[in-house]
């Protein structure tokens, strides 16, 4: 036992010094009447305690604890409880006089006492998150027994503890305490919140949320729910650049609130001059405006990007001030890209191929109705209209009646010719207008090691408006050629920044046009007279459209042409309404192509396809009418591997497969007579592989080649190299030759006619080799100048040929498709001047100079020779001369901008004359000068596109060669049209 109240003299030592410390610890309360009262309180207590009345002692001592809390009477509490055997009340006090305690020789004193009374009682250590609750036992109403963390001496026994915190709901648990030992109890309280759900668009969205103070700690990023106690709050919505928005709520607890701040960004202006006024700023990723626009910006660090199609992009990084003006000048250089070359995309110049480029630019300002009309005065391309299909010829070489099946078109890298003749498309029957279309690569040159059989002279490749065309709707109409009259809407829509679609529909028609053909002029009554009125009329419907998703897209194109036929092919009666022909193709792809590592990339393609012909051909009698039909369907996949294991190496390893799984050729006359229904399956299959090694930065090296197994006839390897030199700055020379094929179509191997024809199911592909060399030169970044010479070698044409010893039933002569012994050399000459579009003004010219000649000892005509042993005659339709010269001008800006082409064509030799019973020279048409004239525009502001103008402005009266389908050895083509647009977007 302590000496403290051992003996009088030390008890009145200890009165004394508790006297003290009662003082020191209550001196802010010394001048209050309370204190007065605590102390004398204190002093009965000690007076009490020396006599041994502990329980008086007790009642003076609570008392004075009562009036002034004082760590001094909780001790002399705890010491009276102890003296009373009451050793839980003496434990509880004693922790409470060590709270806060500073002095180290007075906590010792309380500490040892609490050793000492431990083993009496049953300790209850509380604790709780977050700690400073106040803890209750059983009931609140008993009182409060301190504030968590907290020692407690209990009785032995089971108790309910609480624990309370403003704020938060009430927590507790039951502990089972026993004597001399402690029992720890940890209770967790669950905060009382209500949610602020922050919503907001524009600058609000990435702003942080802090409440009632700017140093408080993040809660959340706008937009999100926060969790913030019940009353009234201050939420403080905060991001660099921008203006803090307090935003004052009343917050209810367990209930939700909805705010929508708006915050203003702190500002300054950026300016972007740009040398092309059409080009589109984007800040952030964002469209803003177009050059020496004032533009607001918000204060920080941009990326700043202007764009324009043929150009490429710039970039750069500006740091906008609040209240400053900032400033950037920009100078786009052109640039033009080709995916068709290699299957990738690359710049024209580093392609393996001669190119051409018909850019956005000039689609829109000339407005071409057609893909021939887009392409007529393109180096090397010539085109020719028999009234029935307009075909394409690439240097020197497009014979009559060939249904451009020498030609490859591609709509975005997949194949639109047809199964049946393997004909491509370029006019109406292709597409109703261009308004979808970026651009349209020209690459002249074999081209089957890429895409097999059709890539013969050359391929063309449609490539669509990108992912980056703006949400909206687009509507308009035009009118072209002879009153052709076109609608067109289109609607695209992003779903995302990963995804979007858009859709287009368009139809045309026209009544056609009255025609003269001398040919006829002894034919039919004298109101006939050679005159076929009304029967040029066409009617053409589309829908096309893409749907993409991050790495995947879907692509789908319909397309219904029908042409009334005006000039009596096929041995038809002219000016028959009746005559008239449709084709529907159809094609639905989809790709995907992700890319598997910074190295691999990968290519996987689907696709599904359709053909349908329908032909009537009016005759006259006992023959009648006649009908044809031919169904084709096919379905084929494609997997490609693009590996770049360096900046100066890229291998491209490829298998395809076709099913043509519907393919169905019918004829039958006016009589339901059939003299054809033949069903000929058939498939494809292919691997290729292609390298192009840069060993120098200088140099460039490509090789390939693919190998195609038909069912019809065999397989056929066509291969193909370069050399690209870049011999000094701004000069470029390729070095190329390779080979390609055209396999023998199901038509040529199977079609029977009523009167004639038989099937020739023995046929071989033709073949091409072709070597050239294209040097070019830039003499700025708009600039270039460019040369090339080129051979090419045909052999194993196919051809349509009288046969020395069947005779077709009634005693026709009969005849049959045969792979002739007569090659074909062309040898030619390019060469072009090119000021690309800059500042709204373009400039080129062209000059092609080419020469085809059949060498050997067979005669070949166009289709049927006269004899066997005929001499050799001139190719037909082989233009030895193409010239061209385009240019644009700005008048007024964007509002008006005026494109003109001339084209100069060379004159063609015609084919034979099969009615005459010699062998007479071949005759040679006209040359033709073919002026166009195009004024368009579009106004930004309203979204509004327009066009007039004039092709064959000068109303050239030109004529090009036909085949033996036709009586005339030549059809005259457009005069003077009219070209008519108006297009808005929504």
């Amino acid at each position: 036992m302590p000496r403290s109240f051992a003996s009088p003299r030390w008890r009145w030592f200890a009165f004394a010094f508790a006297i003290a410390l009662s003082a020191l610890h209550a001196a802010p309360a010394r001048a209050d009447d309370v204190a007065d009262e605590a102390d004398l309180q204190f002093q009965l207590g000690a007076e009490r305690y020396q006599a041994a009345d502990y329980r008086g002692a007790l009642q003076h001592f609570l008392a004075s604890n009562r009036l002034v809390a004082n760590r001094n009477v909780l001790f002399n509490i705890a010491r009276s409880y102890e003296q009373l055997h009451q050793y839980a009340d003496a434990f509880r006090y004693y922790v409470r006089a060590l709270e806060g305690e500073q002095d180290a020789a007075t906590r010792r004193r309380i500490e040892d006492a609490l050793k000492r009374v431990a083993p009496n009682v049953a300790v209850l250590r509380v604790e709780t998150d977050p700690p400073g609750a106040k803890i209750y036992l059983d009931r609140k109403d008993l009182g409060e027994r301190g504030n968590a963390p907290s020692r407690l001496g209990l009785l032995p026994g089971k108790y309910r503890v609480i624990a309370e915190l403003a704020g938060y709901v009430d927590a507790e648990s039951s502990a089972d305490v026993r004597v001399g030992s402690e029992t720890p109890l940890a209770l967790k309280l669950t905060r009382i919140i209500g949610t602020v759900r922050v919503e907001g668009e524009g600058g609000a969205r990435g702003a942080s949320v802090r409440v009632d103070t700017e140093d408080s700690p993040v809660l959340g990023t706008v937009p999100c729910e926060v969790d913030v106690p019940p009353g009234r709050r201050t939420l403080l919505i905060m991001r660099p650049g921008f203006q803090t928005t307090q935003l004052a709520v009343d917050v209810r607890a367990r209930a939700t609130i909805v705010v929508r701040p708006q915050i203003t960004a702190q500002t300054g202006t950026l300016v972007v001059d740009a040398d092309e006024r059409d080009a589109l700023i984007e800040i952030d990723g964002q469209p803003q405006g177009l050059p020496s626009t004032v533009l607001t910006v918000a204060v920080g660090t941009h990326r700043v990007r202007v764009a324009l199609k043929g150009f490429r992009p710039v970039e750069r990084t500006v740091s906008i001030e609040s209240g400053k003006q900032s400033r950037i000048d920009v100078k786009l250089v052109g640039f033009e890209e080709v995916a068709a070359a290699s299957r990738t995309t690359e710049s024209v110049e580093d392609a393996p191929s001669s190119v051409s480029i018909v850019p956005s630019l000039e689609l829109r300002a000339m407005e071409y109705p057609t893909l021939a009309e887009a392409l007529r005065g393109v180096r090397g391309v010539f085109a020719s209209d028999d009234r029935g299909y307009v075909s394409l010829g690439f240097r020197g070489f497009g014979r009559p009646g060939d249904y451009g099946n020498r030609v490859l078109v591609l709509n975005d890298g997949m194949p639109m010719n047809d199964d049946w003749l393997f004909g491509s498309y370029v006019g109406y029957d292709l597409r109703t207008d261009l308004g979808d279309v970026d651009r349209i690569e020209v690459v002249r040159g074999p081209g089957s090691v890429l895409y097999g059989t059709s890539a013969f002279s050359g391929v063309i490749n449609i490539v669509p408006r990108g992912r980056d065309v703006p949400d909206g709707v687009e509507v308009g109409v035009s009118a072209a050629e002879y009153g052709m009259a076109r609608g067109r809407v289109r609607v695209t829509k992003h779903f995302d920044e990963h995804s979007g679609a858009w859709t287009s529909f368009a139809g045309g028609h026209s009544s056609g046009r009255e025609l003269f053909f001398p040919d006829y002029v002894a034919d039919g009554p004298p109101t006939v007279a050679g005159h076929a009125r009304g029967v040029d009329g066409v009617q053409v419907g589309t829908w096309m459209g893409s749907v993409w998703w991050r790495a995947l897209t879907v692509q789908w194109s319909l397309n219904s042409h029908e042409k009334h036929l005006p000039a009596g092919q096929f041995d038809t009666i002219l000016g028959d309404e009746r005559t008239r022909q449709t084709d529907t193709r159809a094609m639905a792809e989809a790709r995907f192509e992700p890319k598997l590592s910074n190295v691999v990339q990968s290519f996987s393609r689907a696709h599904a396809n359709y053909y349908g012909y329908r032909g009537t051909f009016a005759h006259l009698p006992p023959i009648g009418a006649e009908f044809n039909r031919f169904d084709g369907a096919w379905a084929g996949l494609e997997q490609r591997f693009l590996i770049t294991p360096s900046a100066r190496s890229r291998f491209t390893v490829g298998v395809e497969g076709q099913h043509h799984f519907v393919v169905h050729q019918f004829g039958e006359d006016e009589q339901h007579r059939t003299f054809l229904d033949e069903e000929r399956r058939f498939q494809v299959g292919a691997a290729y592989a292609l390298a192009d090694v840069s060993p120098t930065d200088r140099v460039k090296l490509s090789a390939g080649a693919r190998l195609d197994a038909y069912s019809t006839f065999g397989t056929s390897l066509n291969p193909r190299v370069a050399v690209i030199v870049k011999p000094y700055d701004g000069g470029n020379l390729k070095i190329m030759a390779g080979k390609a094929f055209r396999a023998p179509s199901i038509y040529e191997l199977y079609y029977r006619a009523a009167e004639g024809q038989v099937a020739s199911p023995n046929l071989s592909p033709e073949n091409i080799f072709s070597g050239e060399i294209e040097m070019s030169h830039r003499f700025s970044p708009s600039t270039v100048a460019l040369v090339s010479v080129y051979g090419n070698y045909i052999r194993g044409l196919i051809a349509l040929r009288n046969l020395e010893g069947p005779i077709a039933p009634g005693g026709a002569q009969a005849y049959a498709y045969q792979n002739t012994q007569a090659p074909v050399v062309t040898l030619g000459a390019e060469a072009e001047l090119r000021r690309e579009w800059k500042e709204g003004w373009m400039l080129s010219a062209s000059y092609s100079l080419q020469r085809s000649q059949y060498v050997g000892s067979e005669s070949l005509g166009d289709l049927v020779t006269l004899a066997p042993n005929a001499a050799l005659r001139e190719v037909p339709n082989a233009p030895t001369q193409l010239a061209s010269v385009r240019g644009a001008v700005p008048i007024l800006q964007r509002a008006l901008v005026a494109m003109t082409r001339i084209s100069v064509e060379g004159p063609r030799f015609d084919r034979n004359d099969t009615n005459a019973t010699d062998t007479p020279a071949q005759r040679r048409t006209d040359a033709a000068v073919i002026w166009d004239l195009v004024m368009s525009g579009v106004e930004p502001r309203w979204g509004v596109r327009y066009a007039l103008g004039f092709y064959n402005l000068f109303d050239w009266r030109w004529v090009a060669p036909v085949s033996t389908e036709f009586r005339q050895t030549s059809v005259v083509q457009n005069g003077r049209t009219v070209l008519a647009s108006v297009g808005a977007t929504f």
